[in-house]
């Protein structure tokens, strides 16, 4: 479950407080997070409704001012009350996860739904978000039923305004005929609408696709494409992978001691399962070539 942010919530000003929160806004992009919380203050006092939720955010992050999750409460109802969706989106997340208030699913439930009531605009992340939220509590069953038919339509929602968690999760339903018909080459295209976005998430799952052959043809040297941009945003799955692809040269000439460097990424990221391959690659290698995949791995997580 996603918040929304301040920079996120501030993209497009009321006209009457605009001024204000672009100096805000700018404020908090580059760190004079005190100036940020005066700017929306001396709005918020006006009865901005984008102001008091953008206080909420710096009360709930402690940003410009002591963290206090009672007064980013507050400020988030002051700015519901007045149908604020990214105050209502960020008051359900609250009540998800319990923070300055008792974890309650039905009163997430509500809020993200209140979020996203009457909200159709075009180019609409904080009902992205919101769309996506209310997804995952229809899919989970929390606040609601269970019901992945549902998650789907709410996740459908959201990718219609181009949010890339929603399509790599609605992606996931047509993999798996979950809530929906199989469809794996809708799967794929939704896998590669996030992962063009650039989400790690997406990427690997693509990769999966193009390497396993799941609503296309076989394609290693795409699969260890996407590996390789999930990889160098920190995923340990997809560094695992990597080394898979190095040491048995699926689409890239085999280069065991480029394999031995993924896998000690991938163990650095907890990935369990290159401790295995670990123990594996230490029984063919020198020390010598130990010692430059060590070297690259230090080096970074770039392919």
């Amino acid at each position: 479950m996603r918040p929304i942010l301040l920079a996120a919530l501030l993209m497009a000003a009321a006209p009457l407080a605009s001024a204000g929160l672009d100096d805000a806004k700018a404020a908090y992009e580059s760190g004079r997070y005190s100036d940020a919380v005066q700017l929306l203050m001396a709005a918020a006092k006006q009865g901005d409704a984008k102001a008091e939720c953008g206080l909420g955010v710096m009360y709930e992050h402690g940003r410009g001012v002591p963290q206090d999750l009672g007064r980013a409460m507050e400020w988030y109802l002051k700015s519901a009350a007045q149908g604020n969706a990214s105050a209502e989106n960020n008051l359900g997340y609250l009540y998800f996860t319990g923070q300055g208030v008792d974890r309650n699913d039905d009163q997430a439930f509500q809020w993200y739904s209140k979020a996203v009531a009457g909200r159709s605009g075009k180019d609409d992340w904080d009902a992205s978000i919101a769309w996506t939220n209310l997804g995952n509590m229809h899919y989970w069953g929390h606040g609601t039923a269970k019901d992945p038919g549902k998650a789907a339509e709410c996740w459908q929602h959201a990718v219609d305004l181009d949010n890339p968690y929603a399509a790599n999760d609605l992606a996931y339903l047509y993999e798996h005929g979950l809530g929906v018909a199989k469809d794996e080459p809708r799967s794929l295209t939704l896998y590669r609408k996030a992962a063009d976005q650039g989400y790690a998430h997406a990427e690997s799952n693509l990769a999966v696709m193009y390497e396993t052959g799941q609503g296309t043809m076989q394609d290693y040297p795409e699969a260890l494409k996407w590996f390789g941009e999930a990889a160098a945003k920190g995923s340990g799955f997809a560094q695992f992978k990597l080394g898979r692809f190095y040491e048995r040269g699926l689409g890239v000439k085999a280069d065991p001691v480029e394999a031995y460097r993924w896998y000690l990424s991938a163990d650095r990221k907890g990935e369990e399962r290159a401790k295995d391959a670990l123990a594996r690659m230490r029984t063919l290698l020198s020390p010598a070539q130990q010692a430059e995949g060590e070297k690259r791995a230090a080096a970074g997580a770039r392919p």
